[in-house]
């Protein structure tokens, strides 16, 4: 079957928008030591030196209410929850879907070619674009330490977990409202718990030891993609700044949320 763009389709759905714009935190560029050589996990070495330009982060994740008015302008299923809470169990194809929806909304550059059929769905990421995206892994870490402001803190904004997330031992089993703990350095929050967050990369438990060190976008192919930050069932050993996670993009019983970034 022919593959068809499917970024036109959102273009022409403007009958429903955002009462308002992402609340955005600029994330000055630099440099930073991504990975954790003492890590027991072999994908979270080697430790390199990474630099990054700047770049906009969403202040929160992606919350229900927000996903909702996506979801009934495309025609998808809504999610059930409490609106302010994270929006969860989303595929990755559906997170970047989400992107240049959001980017159409706003007239920006969608940050993402897309292509789907009934058996196949493409989507190839456009680096220099004005539109919304997720993060590359090294954006998120970069922000979940802290960026520029960092205080080499294990998890986004503490050393104590309960301050700054909701894991296995606060949660309840559930997710909670965007913004309801500390916020980490860069006035960031959620960054650890709640809801996991995907990002852009292919996952390759190798890729760390390839040198790729300036605004790395990850490997060019794979089976699954990158998430990051945990979720509100995980342990806090689960939860560090460092700690990789894979979903495949189809996946959608991962517990896994949308958290935003726009180039500077």
């Amino acid at each position: 079957m022919k593959l068809v763009t499917y970024s036109a389709i959102f273009l022409m759905l403007i009958g429903v928008s955002f009462a308002q714009s992402p609340e955005m935190v600029l994330v000055e560029g630099g440099s930073f030591r991504m990975g954790n050589d003492y890590s027991s996990n072999q994908d979270e070495r080697p430790e390199r030196v990474v630099k990054l330009n700047s770049f906009y982060m969403s202040k929160y994740e992606v919350t229900n209410a927000e996903y909702r008015i996506f979801a009934k302008a495309v025609g998808i299923d809504r999610p059930i929850g409490p609106d302010n809470s994270p929006v969860t169990n989303l595929s990755w194809q559906s997170a970047v879907m989400f992107c240049n929806w959001l980017s159409g909304k706003e007239n920006l550059d969608q940050s993402y070619q897309i292509t789907r059929d009934s058996n196949k769905f493409i989507a190839t990421f456009i680096p220099g674009k004005s539109g919304y995206r997720l993060p590359t892994e090294a954006e998120w870490e970069y922000a979940a330490r802290g960026g520029s402001k960092s205080k080499y803190y294990a998890y986004s904004g503490s050393n104590d977990p309960g301050e700054v997330s909701w894991n296995i031992t606060n949660s309840g089993n559930a997710t909670h409202e965007v913004g309801s703990k500390k916020p980490n350095e860069l006035g960031i929050f959620d960054m650890t718990g709640n809801t996991m967050e995907w990002c852009t990369d292919w996952f390759d438990d190798k890729y760390y030891g390839k040198n790729e060190n300036e605004n790395p976008s990850g490997p060019l192919n794979g089976v699954s993609r990158v998430c990051r930050g945990g979720n509100y069932l995980c342990r806090s050993d689960v939860l560090r700044n460092t700690r990789r996670f894979e979903l495949e993009p189809n996946n959608t019983d991962g517990l896994a949320g949308i958290r935003l970034v726009k180039n500077q």
